[in-house]
């Protein structure tokens, strides 16, 4: 990461985890609708660079991290989930999702439905994601009169319809900057680019453990809106957790009563593209209350500089169980990037979980333990 401070105007280069983007902070309208230009310039242009959208909140939407998740809650549920990152810098950083997904005891599997919309930067510079899921469950081992010792595999395959779009009306070009002419002369890039990709992944879990990796972007699409050769990368996710129970429960079989008191840690890692990224934290649960507290980077000291150039924020969550079925989360990231949290105005972040069509099987010790927010 590169700050630069110039009669008060700030210049950042962010070339952190996941993402590549450049913004400018000034105060003239022209140069600001120029970060648009920027932008598509510096993503569209770089083979296989783009943003890949991520949640704060990522077991809150956990279908975004691997399709073996898809089912997990071995019920019906349906979640909504948007982030507005960094709402002081000019332009737009926001992503949406929708997913909807349900578990077939009779086949052992989960088959899922994801929507995500992420926008960013003042040409708008938006991706469209539309994909279905599907999980499979296998039981590979139990310890003799313990059913709290299960052990289980859950494979899992995700295959999306992706869309790259910008808006060029929206982007102010050098020659229009220093010249009178409305119209600039570059050349536009389509409109809008569509691809098809695929994921696959791996979950194995007990009732109180889980860990897992997952493979995006296998099929290497090419997203350049110029008709240039740019692929996506694969990006490798590789997560986990443990649930740690506070309070004895009354029915030592079922773990996932509504008086369950205790703390889950969990992590998530990605490679992608020569950058990677890591989310680490724990939640804090006593029904019908959710707290939590995340870092996300990794604190290695770069060998050149001497500094942390890979840390990126500090996260707080708090969750609230409304219903039986009906969750709701916030969390704000406090970015901590060298003299970047007062220019970016961190990240907000809301999820809505709502579940549904709970039998039996539904509070069973075999659910995947990962926290809901």
């Amino acid at each position: 990461m590169l700050l630069y401070i110039y009669q008060k105007n700030v210049i950042i280069f962010l070339n952190t985890p996941l993402f590549f983007i450049f913004v400018i902070i000034i105060k003239t309208e022209k140069l600001k609708k120029a970060v648009g230009f920027l932008i598509v310039l510096l993503i569209i242009t770089q083979s296989g660079m783009s943003q890949i959208a991520h949640y704060s909140q990522f077991y809150s939407t956990p279908m975004t991290i691997a399709p073996s998740f898809a089912g997990l809650t071995e019920a019906s549920r349906l979640s909504f989930n948007y982030r507005d990152q960094w709402p002081a810098v000019p332009g737009v950083f926001r992503t949406y999702s929708f997913g909807a997904d349900h578990y077939f005891s009779r086949a052992n599997s989960g088959v899922g439905f994801l929507v995500l919309r992420d926008v960013a930067g003042e040409g708008n510079l938006g991706l469209t994601e539309a994909g279905m899921l599907y999980s499979y469950k296998i039981k590979i081992g139990q310890k003799r009169g313990s059913k709290n010792s299960e052990w289980f595999l859950r494979p899992g395959i995700h295959f999306k319809y992706s869309q790259r779009s910008v808006d060029f009306e929206k982007l102010t070009f050098a020659d229009q900057l220093h010249g009178d002419a409305p119209i600039s002369v570059e050349a536009p890039p389509l409109a809008k680019k569509a691809y098809i990709d695929f994921a696959a992944s791996l979950l194995g879990y007990t009732d109180l453990y889980w860990g897992g990796f997952a493979v995006d972007h296998l099929l290497r699409p090419n997203q350049s809106l110029y008709g240039l050769d740019s692929r996506l990368n694969m990006k490798l996710s590789v997560f986990g957790g443990a649930k740690i129970l506070l309070k004895p429960q009354k029915n030592k079989r079922v773990r996932y009563s509504r008086e369950e008191e205790s703390v889950t840690f969990a992590v998530n890692y990605q490679y992608w593209d020569k950058f990677d990224q890591l989310d680490i934290g724990a939640y804090w649960t006593h029904d019908p209350l959710i707290l939590g507290a995340w870092f996300r980077g990794i604190p290695v000291i770069d060998s050149q500089d001497k500094t942390f150039n890979n840390i990126d924020a500090i996260i707080v969550l708090v969750g609230f169980k409304l219903s039986p079925n009906f969750k709701i989360g916030y969390s704000y990231d406090m970015t901590i990037i060298r003299n970047l949290f007062s220019h970016t105005g961190g990240a907000h972040e809301i999820s809505l979980v709502y579940e549904f069509n709970k039998t039996k099987s539904f509070y069973k010790h075999t659910i995947i333990p990962c926290p809901v927010f």
